[in-house]
């Protein structure tokens, strides 16, 4: 007798075992030469039976799935060959909106893997691939979200490779793009983001270079805080404008840049009265005033300090709560008394003082509050 021949397996369940091959070793791969092979044979399937019913969507997921791999293990080569196979399913329809949004999708993380493994050179021709297909396909809303998730990407790239033109360009590509889709928040939220990480670069800047202020920085963080109110508020931009914010307000502080920092500290104190402001907004705040109350201090400029310390005392009284506020405000009022203390104003002193024991009288298991309490005891002796 003869073996009876085995049944052909279709194409589209080759390819779906091919796919799921590559999927079971996305988290964690413990063969990977069997998903070189998966996905191998994917390719080879797609190319022979291109008109295959439902192979496209089958080829899409296994291309993605193989791209998380190697993001995962860092393999460059991987990355751009799931690439390449996304580039040329998009070019086989053009109708078929899928694969043109895996593609961009996928050269964001492209770019991302280059700007790691080869370069911000190679990172932003890569973006320009981004570009490409959303010059082509701009009404299409994930298109739209994988470009500005790239530009906000490409701000950060450009500016540690100080190459501050391209991160300009990127700025621009996301003002662009929200105008264009103005009801779409993900691509608010990653204007947002590229926003902030120009904002925290020039604060960075601002604090490092005494000689010089980022006016750049500035103007990109006016332009977080108006995205970061604009109707419907959403809570994570705003959070970003704060930490944006904030971080400003440090570096102005650290310079000397009081009377600036001070303004700014009022834009964040606005945004803390926003109700979609949350716990971390409120705990910038906080630090911020702890720290403009400290550089006042060593400006000898006590009046203008305790003004700002009543912002903080009423803070926390109002977020009594918050371990991280409270911590602040004991900490500026330390700050406070020792100031005084060293002018000679004493009265001044023993009143915030009796601030400080009321905070750690309410807080008595809160050993962070006790030792500033102690450390100014210990001063005072």
């Amino acid at each position: 007798m003869t073996d009876a021949p085995k049944p052909q397996v279709r194409p589209l369940d080759a390819a779906r075992n091919a796919a799921q091959e590559i999927a079971d070793q996305v988290l964690e791969t413990t063969d990977l030469a069997a998903v070189n092979v998966a996905f191998r044979g994917l390719k080879d399937i797609a190319e022979r039976y291109p008109q295959t019913d439902g192979l496209m969507r089958v080829a899409v997921c296994g291309a993605t799935r193989y791209m998380a791999i190697g993001r995962r293990i860092s393999d460059i080569g991987i990355v751009r060959d799931a690439h390449l196979f996304l580039a040329t399913l998009s070019l086989r329809d053009e109708d078929d909106p899928l694969p043109h949004r895996a593609l961009a999708e996928a050269s964001v993380d492209l770019m991302l893997a280059e700007a790691q493994q080869s370069g911000f050179l190679r990172a932003l021709d890569t973006y320009r691939t981004v570009v490409a297909i959303s010059l082509a396909r701009g009404d299409d809303p994930n298109v739209a979200s994988a470009h500005a998730k790239g530009a906000a990407n490409l701000v950060a790239l450009a500016l540690e490779a100080d190459a501050p033109l391209e991160a300009d360009r990127a700025l621009a590509d996301l003002a662009r793009l929200e105008a264009a889709q103005p009801e779409m928040l993900l691509v608010r939220q990653q204007r947002g983001r590229g926003l902030f990480n120009r904002v925290a670069h020039a604060a960075r800047r601002t604090e490092l270079e005494t000689r010089s202020l980022d006016v750049g920085g500035l103007t990109e963080l006016a332009a977080l805080i108006e995205v970061a109110r604009r109707a419907p508020v959403d809570p994570e931009l705003v959070d970003l404008a704060a930490e944006g914010i904030f971080a400003f307000v440090t570096g102005l502080g650290t310079r000397g840049e009081v009377a600036l920092a001070r303004r700014h500290y009022e834009d964040l104190s606005a945004l803390a009265q926003l109700p979609e402001a949350g716990a971390m907004v409120r705990r910038r705040l906080a630090d911020a005033a702890f720290n403009l109350i400290t550089d006042l201090c060593e400006m000898e400029e006590p009046d203008l300090a305790t003004v700002l310390y009543g912002d903080l005392s009423g803070l926390s009284v109002a977020n009594d709560d918050d371990p991280s506020i409270c911590l602040a405000h004991a900490k500026a009022a330390a700050n406070l008394v020792l100031t005084h203390r060293d002018r000679g104003d004493h009265a001044a002193a023993d009143v915030i003082a009796d601030d400080l024991r009321s905070l750690v009288l309410a807080h008595p298991e809160d050993m962070e509050l006790m030792e500033v309490a102690t450390f100014l005891d210990l001063a005072d002796g």
